[in-house]
């Protein structure tokens, strides 16, 4: 939008995951609201090992110590933890143990959730094979889905991140959609050679 490659402030955006719908929320670009996809909780579909079922407020076995665990995707997979408090110490040393859990097939995500009250939540992150993460649109998803399916908060969250908060809306069915700011952090040219490899353009 900001470039011009277009000028609605309606489009979509063709992802691996799928084509997503996309939302400018104002005049200048840097407010959005993405369409995230549908949640699934269940276990064939996230993966999980064991029976087919919904993997939500299931015991988990860490170490020896037992925690209640909601896992569910949307597109990726993710295991969310509530707890009374979080910190990035915790999720340092709780996110490599359960991102490769024998229970999860194709490893996972991990998020720390605590509850502030119905419509804010904090979260601390850990990313498969990227570690701790500062903030993450699709683990904000995850958490406030996994929180809204136990009953601990309403459909419409603010998740707050250590590295900034996002606004999360679950939708009767199961549609997850995503309004934060954004603002560009870099910007890169592909060399001449790629563009002459890759898209058949002329030097």
């Amino acid at each position: 939008y900001e470039k011009k490659y277009v000028v609605e402030k309606h489009f979509r955006i063709q992802t691996l995951g799928g084509l997503v719908e996309a939302h400018i929320q104002d005049d200048t670009g840097n407010l959005i609201k993405v369409e995230m996809g549908k949640i699934t909780f269940r276990s064939n579909e996230i993966p999980v090992r064991g029976n087919e079922r919904e993997v939500v407020d299931e015991e988990l076995d860490i170490n020896g110590k037992k925690y209640r665990v909601t896992c569910l995707s949307i597109g990726n997979p993710h295991c969310v933890i509530p707890m009374a408090d979080i910190s990035e110490e915790k999720a340092r040393k709780l996110g490599p143990v359960i991102e490769k859990h024998p229970i999860f097939s194709n490893r996972i995500n991990m998020q720390l959730l605590k509850v502030l009250d119905r419509s804010n939540i904090e979260i601390q992150i850990w990313e498969r094979g990227a570690g701790y993460t500062l903030a993450s649109g699709s683990s904000s998803c995850a958490a406030a889905a996994a929180a809204y399916r136990l009953g601990l908060v309403d459909n419409e969250v603010n998740v707050n991140m250590p590295g900034g908060t996002l606004f999360i809306e679950i939708r009767e069915n199961n549609e997850v959609y995503l309004t934060g700011e954004v603002e560009g952090v870099c910007e890169g040219y592909f060399h001449a050679d790629l563009e002459r490899k890759i898209f058949g353009k002329k030097s």
